[in-house]
């Protein structure tokens, strides 16, 4: 496996050209593309051979790699990540005026600290719908990397205690963007997008599109031992988790049938059709074995949900069971929790713990404070949607669900090897 000193320069692209869900879907597509994958329409009958497929559903993705159904029957070697991030997202009617400013109403999608978009130089990316000539609904990307809309903070001599006190954000009242001046000619926020996409402002319907913030991706630290960078939850388990499939694919590493699914809504609870909670994948799995039995060959099978783990923060020690105390840099987080806010037990964290050792790959073990809530990920839905044994894991990081995560460089390259030697074991 290279080392991500050498790859970081990929890995940083992925995550500044990531903004959206859908970004990251068409990023993930064109490495699937250029290795020798086929894209297939869950519309159609499909005609399996030897090969490479990828299917995708509104902002989710899944691939896989098909020998025969001799291999299928030692069941499938799962890894699941998510592509979406908690972000502000721009509601379907886009107007207002205050003291001369122009503003648009946000909605916060999943649990976004709120303070971190204040005074940030924010993008806007998602996707467009139009209607075309021959009246069909056409989808078009669109990523403004310019900084368009900035929410700016209440000046402290306006508000004395707030250092005191905390900063209170209503999302309603405090988080409209500004975006321009009432006196300028450019009064129509979507039809600036449209002009700048390249799209006739006319045809447009309706949209998702989300703000992001545009500093870049980077190695930080005096060592330069982190990485500091928007959407590192969940983007780099995406990353790692694509770059691990590919590369056990075509060095014929594998005895299960490898599959890759990185699904969108995951910090929205993955209730959507979508989501990790819809049919995507059992579908999916049904469609692969159509012409065998495949009960046997999922009780065989195994799953990795990989996404990001709370490394313990210095500052705030009272906030973390510091019997399980986690270190960037020291290795990927095996993440348990009894009451399957994680899907780990006791014998997925000995299979995971018996592959790092078997590839002298770094582990820590990650257990929430008992007296605080735990949050959760896709490993307990997608496991009872399918009824296969799932691990949960991923690499420590601070400031989750910040514009501007932290986590380690080289726990990076530790997740990149687990991921690939589970794909061979």
């Amino acid at each position: 496996m290279n080392t991500l000193q050498e790859n970081h320069s990929e890995l940083f692209n992925f995550l500044d050209t990531s903004t959206s869900p859908y970004h990251a879907v068409k990023n993930v597509r064109d490495h699937l593309l250029k290795a020798n994958f086929t894209q297939l329409n869950e519309q159609t009958p499909w005609k399996l051979s030897t090969g490479g497929y990828f299917i995708e559903r509104d902002g989710s993705i899944a691939a896989w790699y098909f020998r025969n159904t001799k291999e299928a029957s030692n069941g499938l070697a799962i890894v699941a990540a998510h592509t979406d991030s908690p972000n502000l997202r721009l509601k379907p009617v886009l107007k207002g005026n205050q003291v001369g400013l122009s503003q648009f109403g946000v909605e916060v999608y999943g649990g976004a600290l709120l303070n971190s978009w204040l005074d940030r130089d924010l993008g806007i990316s998602g996707r467009l719908i139009t209607l075309s000539p021959n009246n069909e609904i056409e989808e078009h990307l669109v990523q403004i990397n310019e900084p368009v809309a900035k929410i700016p903070q209440l000046a402290i001599h306006l508000n004395r205690s707030v250092n005191e006190n905390g900063l209170i954000l209503n999302p309603q009242q405090h988080l409209r963007p500004i975006w321009n001046d009432v006196s300028s000619d450019t009064t129509d926020l979507v039809g600036f997008i449209a002009s700048e996409s390249g799209i006739d402002r006319q045809s447009i319907r309706s949209w998702d599109l989300m703000l992001h913030d545009l500093q870049k991706a980077t190695f930080a630290g005096a060592d330069k031992q982190w990485i500091a960078s928007a959407r590192i939850d969940n983007l780099i388990s995406c990353h790692a988790s694509l770059s691990s499939f590919i590369k056990s694919v075509s060095g014929d590493k594998f005895k299960k049938v490898p599959i890759l699914c990185l699904f969108n809504h995951e910090e929205v609870g993955s209730t959507s059709a979508a989501g990790a909670a819809g049919n995507l994948l059992p579908l999916l799995i049904q469609r692969i074995f159509k012409d065998i039995d495949y009960s046997e060959a999922l009780a065989k099978s195994l799953m990795v949900s990989a996404d990001g783990a709370h490394a313990t923060h210095p500052n705030y020690l009272e906030k973390h069971d510091l019997d399980h105390e986690i270190r960037m840099n020291a290795g990927i987080a095996i993440k348990r929790n009894s009451n399957e806010r994680y899907a780990t037990n006791a014998i997925g964290q000995a299979t995971a713990q018996k592959i790092c050792e078997s590839n002298n790959i770094p582990y820590q073990l990650f257990s929430n404070r008992s007296d605080l809530a735990c949050g959760s990920t896709i490993g307990p839905i997608s496991s009872a949607n399918l009824g296969i044994s799932t691990i949960d894991l991923g690499i420590p990081q601070l400031s989750m669900h910040s514009t501007r995560e932290l986590c380690g460089k080289r726990d990076v390259t530790f997740l990149e090897d687990f991921l690939f030697n589970f794909f061979g074991s």
